[in-house]
């Protein structure tokens, strides 16, 4: 796991379309996701459409929300039941009900098996030319922003300037077209059975509508994969005018959650602009976190520290203010003082695993026996939600060297290679771990199947 906002520097595995990883994505374009990791954000949005997931038939434990530090408007689906989200569309909604609007409609693409159908029709186009056009933001499967809500010119595909041949592609964008369309009817369908009003949708799409009359000379027409924002509008504002729900207010709590979510982003982000939207004079929660936090980006820690004690002095009981506290101050070189902070919080929100991958963290930091043991059951016990983290599988492999278990410092090592695409690395570190550990055992059957999948996987 990583810290909050700090970058992932390692290529991702994730299959896109099952057609190619996104390590070939930044190859061909030199360009990179970066997603970000944050408990509290992951869990807002996640308390936001849980309901929405159930109203679509799919298991809430089974989709995954992942963040993508980009100032553009986009959400998309790719590589599965993930769900990508980007921290400008985030940023830019106003309240709740408009979140949940894009959230409803990308559990549209997954509940609609959208992707799965999709392959046959990507099959007449070259690798290239689709992740090329989805980096450049043109032809975001599954996307509630894409074209030129994306904000990046996506009327050619990718950086090369070369636009895509016109026949296939046009059938391509014909398919996904009626894929939007159905995306768009089911998400008024969970909207509908939750108890929730069509008009933050509305909302969200005449601000989208905006966008698109800015970009309009950066694009080619043809090259939008949405149908008509004012055809989208007309639909939800007749399942708005048709809805019990229409006038149905965001719940309190969720205001609250929402507005937490948005001052923090600005507080990582754009602290800068954190301060200049939330003023000294304002002093709600929302504004007082921001502050502590964009402070704390700008290298004021004693005054960050100050804002944030004080809101632990009214909060004392709030996992992400003690989590908030303990990254400034481990991120400032005192890993010893951030230990009690991370472990608070740790208590406070037991089934947050990132949580424990920052406490474990500090505590390897900080090495002592006691304190080894301690990271290392943090680190176990987030395994089980965040087997595919590499942060996890580094801070796994120094614990264990550490301990002088060298065994399962191999297989630690094995599972990060796996996760960053280095076959020959892991399958030699999983060979170590086979010969290192007792025969029979769960962690020497793990390295039987790191070999076994290292070996399925096709040579590129």
């Amino acid at each position: 796991m990583l810290t909050l906002f700090k970058r992932i520097t390692t290529l991702l595995c994730l299959t896109l379309f099952a057609l190619a990883p996104f390590r070939a994505a930044t190859a061909q374009q030199g360009q990179r996701l970066n997603l970000i990791r944050d408990a509290e954000i992951e869990s807002t949005i996640r308390t936001f459409t849980i309901p929405i997931w159930k109203a679509a038939g799919l298991d809430p434990n089974g989709v995954e929300i992942m963040l993508v530090q980009d100032g553009s408007l986009n959400a998309f689906v790719a590589g599965g039941q993930r769900i990508f989200i980007n921290t400008g569309l985030i940023m830019r909604t106003e309240r709740p009900n408009q979140l949940i609007g894009v959230m409803a409609h990308e559990s549209g693409h997954i509940a609609g098996g959208h992707l799965a159908r999709m392959q046959e029709e990507l099959r007449s186009l070259s690798t290239l030319q689709i992740l090329e056009t989805i980096l450049a933001g043109g032809a975001m499967a599954g996307g509630i922003a894409g074209g030129a809500g994306a904000g990046t010119g996506g009327g050619h595909g990718g950086g090369t300037g070369r636009p895509m041949a016109p026949g296939s592609l046009m059938s391509f964008l014909k398919y996904t077209q009626t894929q939007e369309s159905a995306a768009d009817q089911a998400a008024i369908s969970y909207l509908q059975r939750t108890g929730q009003s069509p008009k933050g949708t509305v909302e969200f799409l005449r601000y989208l509508q905006r966008e698109e009359k800015l970009a309009i000379n950066r694009r080619d027409p043809y090259l939008t994969t949405h149908p008509l924002t004012p055809e989208r509008i007309s639909a939800f504002e007749q399942a708005a005018a048709n809805s019990p729900y229409a006038n149905t207010p965001d719940t309190q709590q969720f205001l609250i959650l929402h507005q937490r979510m948005v001052a923090k982003l600005y507080g990582f982000i754009a602290p800068d602009a954190a301060l200049q939207r939330y003023a000294e004079a304002d002093r709600s929660l929302p504004a007082r976190y921001a502050r502590a936090i964009a402070l704390y980006r700008k290298g004021a820690l004693g005054s960050a520290l100050l804002t944030i004690d004080g809101l632990l002095k009214e909060y004392p009981n709030d996992p992400y203010f003690h989590e908030v506290r303990a990254q400034m101050l481990y991120e400032n070189g005192r890993a010893a003082e951030s230990i009690p902070s991370y472990r608070r919080a740790v208590q406070l929100a037991p089934s947050a695993a990132i949580l424990k991958i920052d406490l474990a963290r500090s505590l390897l930091d900080v090495s002592n026996p006691d304190n080894i043991r301690e990271a290392m059951r943090n680190l176990d016990l987030a395994s089980q939600q965040e087997s595919g983290n590499f942060e996890l599988w580094r801070l796994m492999a120094s614990g264990y060297s550490q301990l002088g278990n060298q065994g399962m410092t191999s297989l630690a090592r094995a599972e990060m290679a796996a996760l960053r695409g280095q076959r020959s690395e892991a399958q030699a570190h999983a060979e170590a771990a086979s010969r290192q550990l007792t025969a029979g055992t769960p962690a020497w059957q793990r390295a039987q199947d790191l070999k076994a999948y290292i070996n399925s996987r096709p040579r590129k």
